[in-house]
């Protein structure tokens, strides 16, 4: 129960700025290919402005 009725404690539902994960080989070729993917993607943006 609560011990102090006056203050009102408001549950957090920040999330946090990056997540950790674990360096595999396969978490990392991931990232290598979303990487050349989003650049690109950005190619593609600056040829067709």
């Amino acid at each position: 129960m609560q011990d102090n009725y006056l203050a009102y404690k408001i549950p957090s539902f920040a999330k946090r700025e990056a997540y950790d994960f674990d360096a595999t080989e396969d978490s990392l070729a991931i990232y290598k290919e979303l990487t050349a993917i989003g650049e690109e993607i950005e190619k593609c943006r600056i040829r067709n402005i």
